[in-house]
């Protein structure tokens, strides 16, 4: 009751100064992600010369100095440490730097907020500070940010933030941090040291690892990186101020271009290369995957058979077709696992059409743990968040499980890192797969075909530039002229139909795709691709896993 009081008491004096907000210190964080939905338990500890942060209560763990950052966790549910020289990539201007190094900040930099009145959080009166930051006409893509800090015991309560989420850097959502645990000042050397493994055998990462490296994106390149405390090295500040520049003329010029046909937007993406991007954003492997199969996996594959004559309808859309068939459009985080939703996404909606019954939930996280195709992680294998073929981790599941998969109420939500993978023998079935079925190759009537009798597609495509700064209409880039080589992005059609002609635009046929970069991207998590040499290669190695037909499960959305 006194503290109460007290609390009161802070709040009827008015406005402060601002909290001093450490930068040193240790701290139990909850992170929350209601959209995906994904709670991420964090363990921070934060110096002036390294840091440390434990995700999931130690099943991955990262540490980071001048020297680089050792990352502690599983590659194919082995325990391995990967180690990731100095990136040159941005950092946050909220610490102090140290011969090089600047510490990640999970607290913000108040002199850019407003204190408004102040309000209650799980029974604590605390200071609020807010931030906001337009952008665009719409207002969907507003930044948000609201502060609570405790002035009694002097300590952080909760950020949450409608944005491109920091500290970690990523796409516009939802993000809360739950300050369980806080102590200021310098962190025991104990919480900053190395694993024993980072001691003894680390191993150089062959791509780019962790949160922390992911880049922080803006519409506007000078407000961007003062509204959110980002900051480059004198020299690679110009070369992103550069790449800003590119995309933001790009964007004008792809809506004068496709003027009446095709939208385009700016986004987080604007000061990233497209190989940047596609690095967390991706990871389907390069080219086709039917290379990649083994002998033990064409036991399990078949082609796609048409029984007699079908008239297609001229539109078809799952969404309108039969509703609740898909699940909500979905979001891989900060990991490349587009190839585990190309997958998982076509055998809940498969088993959903075919059974007549409500929609199951699959995890997506059991494909990233447990297809792994060998235990390093190197290129064109299933190696988790660093990429694999839907195909493939279907055909995995087949030969090491017999095509069981678990209901995501039974093995746990998506975590968006490797986990370890757990045993599924006494989990509850959620569907069983038999095989995969491929499609005719830059067959449009086999692929439509495949799409109407049996449910939504996986299919590999090319991202083009133009595609990440998509918004509405047909996408109709000459950089989609179908080449297999570059694949490099797992999806799912979801329907197709025709634009209708406008003016000196002629009517467009497209496919209806479906991508795993949330609803904040795109037309709703949604983009329309032309069909036809133009299609990104959404033809080129279509296919779809064989469902057993009696899989069924009591877990429903």
């Amino acid at each position: 009751m006194m503290r109460l009081l007290a609390c009161f008491a802070v709040g009827a004096l008015g406005a402060h100064a601002l909290p001093a907000l450490p930068v040193e210190y240790s701290a139990v964080i909850l992170l929350k992600l209601p959209y995906i939905p994904l709670e991420m338990p964090l363990r921070v500890s934060i110096s002036t010369g390294a840091q440390q942060i434990q995700y999931y209560d130690g099943l991955v763990v990262e540490t980071t100095d001048a020297i680089g950052t050792y990352k502690f966790g599983y590659n194919n549910s082995e325990r391995v440490c990967m180690f990731s020289p100095p990136t040159s990539g941005p950092t946050e201007n909220l610490g102090v730097t140290v011969r090089g190094f600047t510490p990640q900040s999970f607290l913000p930099d108040l002199k850019m907020y407003t204190q408004e009145k102040d309000e209650l959080v799980g029974g604590i009166m605390c200071q609020k500070f807010s931030l906001n930051a337009p952008h665009g006409t719409t207002h969907t893509m507003d930044d948000h940010f609201t502060f609570y800090w405790d002035p009694v015991l002097m300590k952080p309560v909760r950020w949450r933030q409608h944005a491109r989420s920091l500290p970690f850097g990523s796409h516009t959502d939802e993000y809360s941090m739950d300050f369980l645990h806080f102590q200021a000042g310098t962190p025991a050397a104990s919480d900053l040291a190395l694993p024993k493994l980072c001691q003894e055998q680390p191993t150089e990462a062959h791509t780019s690892s962790g949160l922390l490296n992911f880049l922080k994106t803006a519409r506007e390149y000078e407000a961007y990186l003062k509204g959110h405390g980002k900051s480059y090295g004198l020299e690679e500040h110009e070369v992103r101020k550069s790449t800003f520049a590119k995309n933001k003329l790009l964007v004008e010029e792809l809506n004068q271009k496709h003027a009446g046909r095709t939208t385009f937007k700016a986004n987080r993406f604007m000061d990233l290369t497209k190989e940047e991007i596609m690095s967390f954003r991706g990871g389907k492997n390069k080219g086709s995957s039917k290379n990649r199969r083994t002998k033990e996996h064409q036991k399990y594959v078949r082609s796609h058979k048409t029984v007699g004559a079908m008239a297609l309808p001229t539109d078809f859309d799952w969404r309108t077709e039969m509703p609740g068939s898909q699940s909500p459009v979905k979001d891989q985080a900060y990991c490349g696992s587009c190839w585990a939703y190309g997958g998982m996404e076509p055998i809940e909606s498969i088993l959903a059409i075919h059974s007549k019954n409500k929609l199951v939930v699959l995890p997506e996280q059991f494909m990233v743990d447990c297809t792994w195709t060998n235990n390093t992680g190197a290129s064109g294998t299933n190696s988790g968040c660093d990429g694999g073929d839907s195909d493939i981790g279907v055909l995995e599941i087949v030969r090491k499980y017999g095509g069981v998969i678990p209901s995501a109420q039974a093995y746990g939500t998506y975590l968006g890192v490797n986990g370890y993978c757990k045993d599924i023998n006494t989990m509850e079935v959620g569907a069983k797969v038999t095989g995969w079925v491929d499609v005719a190759k830059r067959n449009d009537d086999q692929l439509m075909h495949a799409l109407v009798t049996q449910g939504p597609i996986s299919v590999g495509i090319q991202v083009p530039d133009d595609m990440l700064y998509y918004d509405t209409g047909v996408l109709t880039s000459a950089e989609c002229k179908h080449n297999e080589a570059e694949i490099d992005h797992a999806v799912v059609v979801s329907g197709y139909g025709t634009q209708p002609g406008h003016g000196t635009n002629p009517a467009q046929d497209y496919w209806l795709i479906r991508n795993s970069w949330s609803t904040y991207w795109g037309d709703r998590g949604y983009i329309k691709i032309a069909r036809g040499d133009l299609d990104c290669c959404v033809s080129c190695e279509a296919g779809y896993p064989e469902i057993a037909p009696a899989a069924s499960s009591s877990v429903i959305v």
